[in-house]
């Protein structure tokens, strides 16, 4: 049953997804150092036939390094007749964390978001332990939950079926510090992994260089492509879905590259 609710899920992200088209209006874009009154480690800036990109809130896209800078007028350029939203992950994460600056409020909604999958996070599911699949999660999750476990200080313990336990105070008191800890920027990053991989501690481990994007993905996937090895799959939405979730994990892992490229202050 939870296989088919991931599947509604993506069904219904691709019928959102798809009508957005937007011509391409622009030439070329490119990039160029200016003084940013708004803060001044933001000295970069992508621009558009010479007009300076704007945030959806209207802010200037100003980021910390050249190096990010480069990638996203690489994203505009790399569009063609029409400009594809979702194959511009580092333009999105971007443009997201500079927003955040300016609002407080989404940046305390996306923390409480990246606290909530915790608790019903992909690592800690299992099924019954009478089943395939349960013999598959524990050989492939139950490292991954010791090592989260002792790399982050946490004592979290997996959950079967529906019965999802609640977080204890010392580990919800424990994931809150390790994520306001992060600057708007990381927090922005993070917050990409985890909403792709449905999970935090993946999320985490790849933050942290404990795991690979490309096994961190097979991990978030394991009981829907135990389901699609048992029943089939939908022709094209499962390599779509999981070529889309790499894409975008491995984005957010480049962008956490970028803004530490120097020595600056976010």
């Amino acid at each position: 049953m939870r296989g088919l609710i991931v599947r509604f899920r993506f069904s219904e992200q691709v019928q959102v997804q798809q009508p957005i088209q937007l011509k391409r209006f622009y030439k070329e874009a490119s990039i160029e150092m200016a003084v940013n009154p708004t803060n001044p480690y933001h000295q970069w800036l992508v621009k558009l036939d010479g007009k300076t990109v704007k945030t959806p809130s209207k802010n200037t896209l100003a980021v910390p390094s050249p190096q990010l800078a480069s990638f996203i007028a690489h994203e505009f350029n790399m569009q063609t007749d029409y400009i594809r939203p979702t194959t511009m992950p580092l333009l999105t994460l971007a443009r997201n964390a500079i927003d955040i600056e300016a609002d407080d409020r989404i940046r305390q909604f996306m923390e409480q978001s990246i606290i909530s999958y915790l608790e019903r996070d992909t690592v800690l599911f299992r099924e019954n332990p009478e089943t395939k699949l349960y013999k598959i999660q524990k050989e492939k999750l139950d490292p991954q939950l010791k090592l989260f476990n002792e790399k982050f200080g946490l004592h979290l313990k997996t959950n079967f079926g529906l019965n999802i336990e609640p977080l204890k105070q010392y580990d919800q008191i424990r994931i809150e510090t390790i994520v306001s800890e992060l600057n708007n920027w990381q927090l922005v990053s993070l917050d990409a992994k985890v909403e792709n991989l449905k999970s935090c501690i993946l999320a985490l481990l790849i933050w942290n260089n404990h795991l690979q994007v490309e096994e961190g993905v097979k991990l978030s996937r394991l009981e829907e492509d135990f389901q699609i090895a048992q029943f089939g799959k939908v022709e094209g939405h499962h390599d779509y879905d999981e070529n889309t979730i790499m894409m975008n994990v491995s984005a957010s892992k480049l962008f956490a590259q970028l803004i530490q490229t120097q020595s600056i202050a976010y």
